[in-house]
């Protein structure tokens, strides 16, 4: 069977590189050539970059077998949209390679916060005919005016590292960045009459129209060019992760899923300390097992050390170079606050081979290909077997090669969460990543973006929009409301120029208020956070950035650790810390305020697996084999629970009667069931309880002695009315209020200030709560709010979670046991609580050691 030219020239290039085309890169050749938009699930490392780019090559061939290596000004043709700016350099090197060896004449271009004016401008004149992008930079181009002529010629959208993007509020960007691209190229396809006469009073009117979704879903003719695929690793959804991204009415006879299937070797072996400690506590023997971390980084090429927070990273460098000052120089840290200048850097030295050592976040766990990489040792629990994989895969990246991963534990019972990753990766037990449904606050942001640039109808956006996963289930009577918000404010705020934003000429929703343009392009985005505070030298030179937060607590003259260095604090002016080197060794170091990560629901399920396997006395891990002396200490306190049983643990000291349960459901169900319980308990006799936590469990604390089992008895673990008793038991408005401050600097209620002036946390924070308030009070049914509300219950709380963990302990066997002291499984629990509490006189190392001495001589 004869081939196309452009697949006999590609066959061609295989054989000039002497490499061998995959079954799956072929798939997605046929699959891509036939027409097909969808998802392409491959491995980091196994050559899915090529496997997207090659075909949009061989069809452009095709259409020009004559002319593909002239200059034919065919302008944007493949948008590349990548979560991270780091991931562009690599992918552009990549297809640059291709098109010079072919010698077809396309520039590669970029456009990320990274990118000149002058480039932009640039691109926006001339487009390329491939564009590398961020969610961010496309929203930005689709605020330019006239936007459309730089997608007119737009054949295939590509978005990388989907897995990433999915189920965050970036992800939804894309999918309303989407949508409006699909509607360029099948605006004229439309057919159907509006259902409602398109007018400037139609979304505005004080009446409201019917509270239902339009019936109207674009037809299959409307998808007959533009193609779009995404790239994701193995996650537990991938069916509703390509639904997600192609659209919530996208033809089934047009969509395709190609998976690698490939295999990829992978080593994994967890760092066992000599002596297991019976009572350990979180972050205690991370550090510890240095000397052994060090021995694998001696004994390999370069290494990446994972940590799971950006001061946990700050924390293990500044070990690493204060016990081996000789890696300094060939070591480097890489994370999220980091001045750009110095994470390139590190970067481009990875690749270069220069570094031997590299200590970073997950701003290291994307697929930048760093094949000098041949080991990774991650510090603690990744909390996920997809995240613990995706960092595996950071090592030995590319096709055929092995990827070695260490596992250190920072406390003895982590080690059977080692034992579970293994079990997980080998059964292929891999996380979900929900979509985000109605964030309001993200379509608000996307409606200003279009009235700044060439404005929108809102008819026909209404229909692009319930046209994508995210907005599929949006009524009119929402859309009503978020056009009058943008328009007058809404209910609330319509006596206050700075709030009435989008105007409406001749059915038109614009804005023309260039202040009001200018402060939107600043605000774009969906990635909040504390406001940061950029540490420079006196001298000149920026270094990154830290909390206002860590900043506010220091004097002038103290020392601090940053970025690897011994720095000076000598000023705070305009949100900017200036510093000088220091010579002294001791310092705070940097932190940063931030939730802990909670093991996800797939690695609680398997931790609970392993533990039902130790007591049953299967012992096939090593891990569990270690950890025999602790578990036999915990048998020998109170109890090993299998898997149909739920474990009640009572003890009375000095501080009081202490109740610890054990769900193994991660930090977050612990905090909303701990709470749960103690409302519940208190209905039957008034108490004060503290309440601590960890991924295994959690305590509550009360001076007296509770009826337990009389609770048990009057469903303490019941579900029923469960959001009635979080909304009693928890501050639910306090919760609400916090992620409102977020969702209201998305949909640009506050704005966070100009470059170079931020506006302070505390102004921020306070401006925010006053419109939670003033929208609670006279607004009852305001959508942000409800959003605000509705986003604490899911992602702070995991209601659902909660739900599921309730319904598998009612179906549990209740162990109670009275103990003399607490067990291994207390006690880091325990020493949470302290360690949140003012000591008076002792440190909680002290007290600590003194408990555990009182331990070992009572036992």
């Amino acid at each position: 069977m004869a081939i196309s030219k452009g697949e006999q020239l590609i066959q061609e290039w295989y054989l000039l590189k002497k490499w061998k085309q995959f079954p799956f890169q072929k798939e997605m050749m046929d699959s891509y050539l036939n027409g097909f938009s969808g998802l392409l699930n491959a491995p980091t490392g196994s050559g899915k970059t090529f496997a997207m780019f090659l075909p949009f090559i061989i069809e452009y061939i095709n259409e020009n077998p004559e002319t593909y290596q002239q200059k034919l000004n065919s302008g944007l043709m493949l948008l590349w949209i990548t979560p991270l700016r780091a991931l562009t350099n690599d992918i552009k090197k990549a297809m640059q390679s291709v098109v010079d060896d072919l010698e077809i004449p396309w520039k590669i271009g970029t456009r990320t916060g990274d990118t000149s004016s002058a480039d932009k401008q640039a691109i926006k004149r001339k487009p390329p005919e491939v564009l590398l992008t961020t969610p961010e930079s496309l929203h930005l181009m689709l605020a330019q005016k006239e936007y459309p002529k730089t997608f007119k010629n737009l054949r295939v959208v590509v978005i990388d590292e989907w897995h990433e993007l999915l189920g965050t509020k970036r992800g939804v960007q894309v999918e309303l960045g989407l949508s409006r691209l699909k509607s360029l190229e099948s605006r004229q396809s439309i057919d159907g009459s509006p259902l409602i006469q398109e007018d400037k009073n139609q979304f505005i009117s004080k009446k409201k129209v019917s509270d239902q979704t339009s019936d109207y879903r674009l037809k299959t003719t409307d998808f007959k060019q533009l193609k779009i695929w995404g790239i994701s690793a193995t996650i537990g959804n991938l069916e509703e992760a390509a639904d997600v991204l192609l659209g919530s009415n996208f033809p089934l006879d047009r969509k395709k899923m190609v998976r690698a299937n490939i295999i990829k070797k992978l080593e994994i072996k967890s760092i066992i300390p000599e002596n297991v400690e019976k009572y350990s506590w979180s972050g205690h023997i991370g550090l510890k097992l240095l000397p052994e971390v060090m021995e694998i980084v001696a004994n390999s090429k370069t290494t990446l050390i994972f940590t799971n927070t950006r001061a946990q990273s700050e924390i293990w460098y500044h070990a690493i170079l204060d016990n081996y000052p000789e890696y300094a120089g060939v070591m480097a840290m890489h994370h999220g606050s980091l001045d750009n200048e110095l994470r390139a850097w590190v970067e481009e030295a990875l690749h270069a081979a220069i570094l031997k050592l590299v200590v970073c976040t997950s701003s290291l766990d994307l697929g930048v290909d760093f094949r000098p990489v041949d080991t990774v040792i991650q510090i603690g629990s990744p909390k996920g077997v997809a995240r613990f994989m995706q960092r595996a895969g950071r090592s030995g990246h590319h096709p055929g090669a092995t990827s070695k991963a260490y596992f250190v534990p920072t406390h003895s019972l982590e080690l059977l969460e080692g034992a579970a990753l293994k079990y997980g990766i080998k059964h292929e037990i891999f996380e979900s990543r929900d979509p985000i449904l109605l964030a309001y606050d993200v379509l608000i942001q996307y409606l200003v973006t279009l009235a700044v640039s060439d404005g929108f109808k809102s008819e026909e956006t209404y229909k692009q929009i319930i046209n994508t996963f995210a907005y599929a289930d949006l009524t009119r009577n929402e859309f009503h409301d978020i056009l009058q918000f943008i328009t007058r404010g809404g209910k609330s705020l319509s006596a206050y120029d700075e709030f009435l934003k989008v105007e409406i000429e001749d059915g038109i929703f614009k804005v023309n208020d260039k202040r009001v343009a200018m402060r939107h392009r600043l605000s774009m985005g969906t990635i909040t956070g504390d406001v940061n505070v950029r540490v420079k030298f006196q001298s000149g030179g920026s270094l990154g950035s830290v909390e206002e937060g860590f900043i506010s607590k220091l004097k002038t003259g103290d020392t601090f650790w940053f970025a690897g260095r011994s720095l000076e604090f000598i000023r705070f002016k305009d949100m900017t810390a200036f510093v000088k080197v220091s010579k002294k060794k001791k310092g705070l170091i940097a932190s940063w305020v931030g939730s802990r990560m909670p093991l996800s629901s797939q690695l609680s399920a398997v931790f609970r697996e392993k533990l039902d396997e130790v007591a049953l006395g299967v012992e096939e891990d090593e891990e569990v084999k270690a950890l025999r002396p602790l578990f036999d200490r915990q048998i020998a306190q109170s109890h090993l629970p299998f898997k149909d049983e739920f474990l009640i643990e009572v003890l009375e000291t000095r501080d009081g009667f202490h109740y610890f349960f054990y769900p193994f459901e991660g930090r977050l169900v612990h905090e909303g069931l701990a709470s749960l319980f103690a409302y519940r308990m208190t209905k039957l006799k008034s108490a004060s309880f503290s309440i601590a936590m960890n991924d295994y469990g959690f305590e509550l604390l009360t001076d007296e002695a509770m009826p337990l089992e009389q609770s048990i008895t009057e469903g303490l673990f019941s579900d029923k009315n469960l959001l009635e008793d979080i909304q009693h038991s928890l501050n639910a408005n306090e919760m609400a209020r916090r992620k409102f401050r977020d969702i209201a600097h998305i949909a640009g209620l506050i704005f966070t200030g100009f470059p170079g002036k931020n506006m302070s946390n505390k102004h921020l924070q306070s401006n925010s709560s006053l419109l939670f308030d003033v929208f609670n009070e006279y607004e009852k049914d305001n959508l942000l709010v409800r959003q605000a509300y509705n986003e604490a219950l899911a992602f702070q709380l995991e209601e659902f979670r909660m739900r599921e963990a309730l319904q598998r302990i009612q179906s549990q066997k209740h162990i109670i046991k009275n103990t003399n002291g607490p067990s291994p499984f207390a006690f880091p629990i325990m020493v949470d609580r302290l360690s949140r509490e003012k000591l008076s006189t002792e440190t909680v190392e002290e007290r600590v050691g003194k408990m555990i001495g009182k331990m070992e001589a009572d036992f």
